[in-house]
């Protein structure tokens, strides 16, 4: 079989969490990572489930641990999403490996003629899409697809900065 994405490096991993808090704080207490960069009441723009136009809000919290990013999600609403196709509110685990696209409409197609439909997708601005596959029948998890653009490598250089400097105690990293 052809690789779906040639040379795809994963940057993430990713986990669906009840409380966002008190994951970050089990995790830096488990595994003595920090500071936490905190991204409150995330809601994309022209965001769709399933193809459908939908309503999503979630926080996440994002640790740099060596080379991989940790991401921690609490959805705030109800309604479908990608995070609700894995857990129940309430429920916690793995949900996704997230992956920088340098052909992102090019890779969301060869994803979905693989039988990886998009389950969730919206954008953070004019040239950023994000897409949340559903590859649970291929990998078990899904894949978070992010089209390689500024504003999401800034993001990933200032959690990784954060890491660089933290002091070992402050669980939270200052905005």
């Amino acid at each position: 079989m052809e690789s779906l994405m040639k040379g795809a490096k994963i940057i993430q991993n990713a986990y669906v969490v009840d409380n966002l808090e008190e994951a970050m704080q089990r995790w830096t207490d488990i595994y003595g990572i920090g500071p936490w960069v905190i991204l409150p009441h995330v809601i994309g723009q022209n965001l769709t489930y399933r193809g459908a136009p939908a309503e999503l809000d979630f926080s996440a919290g994002f640790v740099q641990t060596g080379e991989i990013n940790i991401e921690l999600i609490e959805q705030h609403t109800d309604g479908p999403s990608a995070f609700r196709d894995m857990f129940a509110k309430g429920e916690e685990g793995f949900h996704h490996v997230a992956i920088i696209s340098e052909d992102y409409e090019g890779d969301k197609a060869r994803f979905e003629a693989a039988g990886c439909p998009i389950a969730t997708e919206f954008s953070s601005g004019p040239d950023s899409g994000i897409a949340f596959i559903d590859t649970r029948e291929k990998l078990g998890h899904m894949v978070e697809l992010y089209q390689n653009e500024a504003a999401i490598m800034g993001l990933y250089n200032v959690i990784r900065q954060a890491a660089e400097n933290w002091d070992g105690k402050t669980l939270i990293a200052a905005s």
